[in-house]
Parts: structure tokens; sequence; C-alpha cells
């Protein structure tokens, strides 16, 4: 594996942007019937006060749109297996453009104006996984389970003592393995042995202390006593204990553990382990895919922990040996000295319950009631759906301006994307429920982050619009130079983000090599790079192209009509996100009204209207009579009203995520793509458990509040 040479060239001082930012959720008390929890209005009839008919809208797109049809996704034959490329969604010849994209991009925007509950908020109902820090391991204890008890939830265990056994050989370090003595054989993890261990002695700060025990002999528990040496030890013993060994996860590791009774044995019973034991071990499984677990190893001779790949390692059961993190309190159980553990809270106890997914007809919020509704499989309530009071149809590709570039062969391999990694409280979470506009202070501990009960969550995710390179021609271009697109900037300042860079030209460590000029890194010409890791795409809308739909309405109100009317004109310069690769830029599309296809009237003059059909319908005023009552709304709720509780109104998320000063961008790799380096939403994730990185590139803590600037 190629790894980043000190060489390399330095790209810091360049501006940092993460490529997502948070609107503030709040709870939702306080809030007008018109945007309350509520019963939907039936079909039987129209209602006279509300508004109903259809609304024409035209949706242009500003940067490329990955519309991708995943049913057609083939192996792309110049990548690695399983690398696949997708093909452009079209139907007879044009672009196509479901509709259910359509609703489901106006609905993530409607609940975050109109402060609806989460639609969605499935898999969250357990605490997520992080990576205790290293230094941790010094509040870590070796223990025996003695007993173990599912009901009630009790764990026997008894503390031990841990002695350095040497098992895998370095020479700079002068270790090779300790094999059974008058063997070859390697002891394995749990057996039980006698072993003679020893320590010496040192000063630090003009005072001693003893070096870690070490085994110096060993033999099989009851065939005989391990042999004497000269080992030059200040403190030597003979005791019994048992072998844990979890083989060689880590670059350079030299020594397993023996884990022995001290002098003065200590039990104790712990209460509710044995379930949190199971909940880690399935955390741990579900952050490792079986190739993940399979690839490890590949030319570095590295392994996985055992309890990734051994179920027996992964009971927790009498005879297990395994670690004890000491807190106030008592004391939690883990397979290895440096583990992933829990967090205090699940996600979703982390959100109002006025904001978690309704869970019976009359609890709807404005977008359930105007979108739709489908109860949770374990709410036992009915009615159990509600298809919604809106419709969106005869979405259209418009031909005479529809722009399409194609790529062909096994098409353009994209950077790599990582999943949404909601371990990093850092980004998600926010100091309490009731103030998600406040993000966590800087410096936060990494374990304050997850241990902290009285955390909220930030708020819904969404995407910054790239501003600066969204009408940038060459900037979406494949250079016609034929050097790597991704390594030199357009302009003096820009650099092709979205696509993955060439093949790294390796040096004779295998690190990566820079240009000769030092301005970017040296790659090797055409070696495009396509593995699991990303995909290719044989095409994409451009810039400019254009559809149509039309959205038929029933039975609102003025202020949730405001509310979908303020979406289909968004202030200047800002933009709703569609389709794939958002993070990367892809999908800025801009909504506009269409008032000659816009027929909207309230109940009673359709009313009117049915009981004469040879009379016609006046102008529609529905437009500016609900834009009005929005904009009152706005007012009226202190969660939406600007300047109330010191957070922006709820279209302000919209607002600010229409426009970014640059492209966004790691902070750990400004400049252009290093070739050989890992994911870059890794880096970043890296960077927000790394001190050291946050001083370096001056961004320190969590991803800043909406309403503080850019």
């Amino acid at each position: 594996m190629a790894q980043q040479s000190g060489r390399a060239p330095d790209f810091r001082g360049e501006p940092f942007l993460n490529p997502y930012t948070f609107v503030p959720a709040f709870p939702r008390d306080g809030f007008p019937e018109s945007v309350d929890d509520g019963e939907p209005y039936g079909n039987d009839r129209l209602r006279p006060s509300l508004w109903t008919g259809t609304i024409g809208v035209r949706l242009t797109v500003r940067t490329p749109l990955l519309l991708l049809d995943a049913a057609r996704a083939f192996e792309a034959e110049s990548g690695s297996e399983g690398h696949l490329a997708y093909p452009l969604l079209a139907r007879n010849g044009l672009p196509h453009l479901p509709a259910t994209s359509v609703k489901g991009m106006l609905r993530s925007a409607y609940e975050a104006i109109t402060g609806s509950r989460f639609g969605v908020f499935t898999g969250h109902n357990v605490p997520p996984g992080w990576r205790r820090p290293a230094e941790d391991g010094a509040r870590m204890k070796p223990v025996r389970v003695l007993s173990v008890s599912e009901k009630p939830d009790r764990v026997r265990i008894e503390y031990c003592e841990q002695a350095r056994l040497p098992a895998y050989e370095l020479p700079e370090k002068r270790v090779k393995p300790l094999p059974y003595q008058g063997t070859t054989r390697l002891p394995r993890h749990g057996e039980a042995v006698t072993v003679r261990i020893g320590r010496k002695s040192g000063r630090r700060g003009g005072r001693s202390f003893f070096k870690p025990w070490t085994v110096r002999s060993i033999v099989p528990r009851g065939e005989g006593e391990p042999a004497r040496g000269d080992w030059g030890d200040d403190e030597e013993k003979v005791v019994n204990g048992y072998v844990w060994a979890t083989l060689q996860n880590t670059v350079g590791k030299v020594y397993e553990r023996v884990f022995f009774q001290p002098d003065h044995p200590r039990t104790v019973v712990l209460d509710g382990q044995y379930a949190r034991w199971n909940a880690l071990m399935a955390d741990y499984a579900a952050a490792h895919t079986h190739e993940d677990l399979r690839a490890r190893g590949e030319g570095d001779g590295l392994t996985w922990s055992p309890h990734l790949r051994d179920p027996a390692r992964a009971r927790l059961e009498p005879g297990a040996l395994c670690w004890a993190y000491q807190r106030s309190g008592g004391a939690d159980l883990y397979p290895v000295m440096i583990p992933r553990a829990l967090a205090a809270l699940a996600p979703k106890d982390m959100l109002p319950d006025d904001l978690r997914p309704a869970r019976a007809y009359e609890k709807l919020s404005p977008a359930d009631r105007l979108f739709g509704w489908v109860a949770a499989d374990d709410a036992n309530t009915f009615p159990a759906a509600y298809r919604g009071q809106v419709r969106i149809k005869g979405v259209r590709c418009e031909e005479e301006t529809a722009s399409v570039t194609r790529f062909v062969g096994d098409g353009l391999p994209l950077a790599i994307l990582g999943g949404p990694k909601p371990a990093q409280g850092r980004f998600y979470r926010a100091k309490s429920p009731t103030r998600p506009d406040e993000p966590l202070d800087d410096g936060v501990p990494r374990g304050n982050v997850h241990l902290d009960e009285g955390q909220g969550l930030r708020g819904r995710k969404v995407y910054w619009h790239h501003a600066r390179v969204a009408g940038d021609r060459e900037y979406w271009r494949e250079p016609a130079d034929g050097r790597d697109p991704t390594q030199d900037p357009l302009n003096g300042r820009d650099h092709r983000e979205f696509r993955r860079p060439w093949g790294p030209v390796d040096g004779p460590g295998g690190e990566t090599q820079p240009r000769p000029d030092g301005r970017a890194h040296a790659t090797r010409r055409n070696a495009e790079q396509r593995d699991n890791q990303n995909r290719s795409i044989c095409g994409w809308i451009d810039g400019g192209s254009g559809f149509s739909f039309s959205i038929d309405v029933r039975d609102l109100d003025g202020a949730e009509l405001g509310a979908l009317l303020w979406l289909l004109e968004l202030p200047d310069g800002c933009f709703h996100r569609l389709g794939f690769g958002k993070p990367l830029g892809f999908g800025s599309v801009r909504l506009t009204l269409d008032n000659a296809r816009t027929t909207l009237h309230k109940g009673e003059r359709w009313q009117a209207y049915y009981r004469d059909l040879g009379g016609e319908l006046p102008p529609s005023t529905a437009p500016q009579e609900a834009r009005a009552e929005y904009s009152d709304l706005r007012t009226e709720v202190p969660s939406h009203r600007k300047g109330g509780r010191g957070v922006p109104h709820r279209g302000e998320g919209i607002r600010s995520a229409g426009a970014i000063p640059a492209s966004p961008r790691s902070p750990d790799a400004p400049g252009p793509h290093d070739p050989a380096g890992p994911i870059r939403a890794e880096l970043q994730l890296v960077y927000h458990q790394r001190e050291d990185l946050q001083r370096r590139w001056r961004a320190a803590g969590p991803l800043p509040a909406l309403h503080r600037g850019r």
C-alpha cells in the first residue's frame, strides 16, 4: 500500500469547507395550528376555505446532474472486482427524472422550513460505536470472566495482572517469539500456563519505577516449572495464568499477554454488561463488511482481531479473557485494549419526541400531511398510512434544452465517497436537544462527546452548492492537454474534486512521489483507478438542461401552500440538491413557478365552478395570499423567527446553503487529491480526532453553526 511521503507537496493555508452543514431541528412546542400535529383532511370533498389546484414548475440544472440507472450497472472491465459503472437513466433517448426523486427533494426541504417531523428515522435505535483513544488503554485492566447471567444481567469477573509475552519477531527491538519450554510450539489464546516473569527498575524525573512484567520462560500448567535464566531483572517470580492473544493486528506489534492472578485477588459483579457486550459485538460486525475481513492481511501480514472473525471470541462466557475499563461507578468490558465503545445514547434518544416520525394518524406534521405517511411496523395503529395531499406528475425533459455529456467505455471514475459516519459526534451532535443550533464546544475530549447524555442532534443535513465552480465549463471537462485532470488547478485555484486521480508514481519505499515542480503528485498517465472504493459514471445531464412537471395539491391552508411556493421560488443564488454525488458538487437545480400552468383556488370557488359548468374561473390570487400567510407564520413561531432564540428562521437553512465561496474540501488534503491517499471522508474523520491536525490546519472543533457565517 502506498504511503504519503514527507516530501509530498505542501498545500496548507487553502480554505477548508465541509461539503455539508445542518439546518437546526428545534422541538415543535408552541407551533400554531396550521403547522402543528394534526389529523389530515379526508378526500371525501373539497374544503371551502382551503386551496386546491395545479402548480406548474420548471426545473433548471445548474451543476451536472447524476441520474443513474442502477438496474443497468455493470462491472467495469478495466477496474478491479466489484467496481461498478452506471449508465445515465434515460427513457426514449432523453434523460429520465423520476417523479419520486422530485417528491423526495421537495419533502426534505419542506420538512426543514416547516419544522415538521422527520419522515424517516430508521436504523438509529442503537447507540453508535466509536473508537476509544489510545490513552484510554492506561485505564484498562485485564480480567477473567467467572460467571455470566443473562436474566438478571450480571457478570462476575476476576481482576488480573498482565505480563508481556514475546510473540512476534522484530529485529530492531531484539524480540523473538517465545515458545513453550523445550519445544517449538507457541502458546495459544486461552491456554492455562505457568510462567516465570521478570521486570527491571528505572528512574524518571528523580523517581524510581518498575517497567512492565515480561514472560521469560513458559510451560503448560501442570508440566513442570519454567526455567531460570540470567535476564538482568530486578524482580522475578513464577505465576499461573492464561494466554491472551489477538494475533498480529497492528503494525509493529511484538507482544501478546499472559493474565495472571495478583497477590490479592479481587472479584466484582457487574450489572448490565451481558447485553452491553452483545450490542458492542453487533456494532463491531456492522462496522466491517465481509470484503473488509477477507482483504485484511494481503501483502502486509496483518490480520483482524479474533473477535471479528471467530464467533467463540465474540461471546461473553465463563473463562473468557477481556479488558475492563475503569469508570466512575463501575467498569465496562471490552474484547481488546484499545476498542470500539458504544455511545451513551442512541440517535433516536437524542431527538425530541415531537420530531420523531409520527406513530399515529392524528399526529401528522405538515410534511406528513402533504407528502404522505406510513406508520412504523411496530406502531400498531389504524389508519397506518396516508397518501398525502400533493402529487408530482408529468415530469418531462425539455428536448429543446436537453444536453448530456457521455463517457465512453467504462466511464468516468468518480472521487471516493464514504457513507454517513454518525459516530463522528463532533459533526452530528449539539449541546442539547433544545438548542440544535449550538454545536459542541471546540476541544471537547472524544469521550465526553459520546458519553454526555444531555446532548442533542444538529438537525437535517444539507449540502452546499459549489458556487465558484458551478458555471465554470472547464472545471467539468476533461483537460485537452493529456495531464492528470485532478492535479493542476483551474484559474490557479480550483482542482477537480469530483473525479479520482490517476494512479500514483511510487517511490522506492512505496511512498507517493511529488512531481518535479513540487506543486502536485506524480501520477501515471491514463492509469484510471477503479476499485471497490469508488464508482464510475457513463454520463451526466449538463447544466442548463431543463425539466417541467406539475404539482397537484388538494386542501392546503395558506401557510402550507405558502411554504411550498417558497420552495419553488428560492432567493437568487440558492439551489435545491438532487441526484447522486451531492458532496462532489453534482445536482444543484433551480425551481421556478410557471404561472401559465398554475391554477389554484379555494374549495368554495371550485364548488361554484362545478355548479355552473359554463362558467369561468377567475385569475388565482393564491400565490400572493399564501406567501403572506407563510411570512406571518415565521414571525409567530420563535424557532422560525430570525433573531428568535438567536437562530435563523427555518427557511434560512435553504437560503444559507445556497452558495459558498469555494469548493468544499477536506482539511487534511487541501490542494490536489493524493492519488494514493485513503478515502477523503476518512481523512476528515481522522482530523476531527487529532488535535495536532486541528492546530496544523487552523480549523479545530466541530462544524460551525449554520447562522455563524461561512
